[in-house]
């Protein structure tokens, strides 16, 4: 029986602000480092990606890179899903999904929606539109921010379409702008 392709997918789309005196380009070495400096973090979102880079100095096949807000993205058509960037993130917010997935959540907030939209311009605000949306009960609100069962998941895009803060992307770009 041959195993399923798995993919890495980092659940944070960036779009949070740097918490005040912090300055991108001041700070030194990888995520971990980061941490280390800034237990706290670095951004108004405290759950988000820290942008330093661990995931991507730990794929071996230069599958991740770094967007324009400073998040982590995968390449899916690169990544292999060793799982060496789920072990290099200290924040836990990449994990290994079926590749065919294509349908994820870019947002690992679980804070109340008031505090979401006040520390990240993309953040879940658990409003359940989503839920209600999902034709096969795959989208669910779990401690304020959506979490998609990926072994129910049909990939039909509704909740994609229907999120108000476009925190749900879909991999293709079918649904979404991205």
């Amino acid at each position: 029986m041959k195993r399923k392709k798995k993919v890495a997918v980092v659940h944070c789309y960036g779009g949070s602000e740097l918490l005040a005196g912090i300055e991108r380009a001041a700070l030194k070495g990888d995520c971990t480092e980061i941490l280390k400096s800034y237990p706290e973090g670095i951004n108004a979102c405290s759950y988000g990606c820290l942008g330093g880079g661990s995931c991507v100095n730990a794929c071996k096949l230069h599958a991740i890179s770094l967007n324009k807000n400073s998040a982590a993205v995968v390449s899916r058509e690169l990544c292999v899903g060793c799982g060496l960037c789920v072990k290099a993130c200290p924040q836990q917010i990449i994990h290994l999904v079926p590749a065919e997935n294509t349908i994820q959540p870019l947002c690992s907030n679980p804070s109340d929606a008031k505090t979401s939209r006040t520390v990240c311009g993309s953040s879940c605000i658990g409003c359940g539109i989503c839920e209600k949306n999902c034709p096969v009960g795959a989208a669910h609100v779990v401690d304020g921010c959506v979490v998609i069962d990926q072994e129910k998941c049909i990939a039909c895009g509704m909740c994609a379409v229907k999120c108000p803060r476009g925190v749900i992307h879909d991999a293709n770009g079918i649904f979404t702008s991205d």
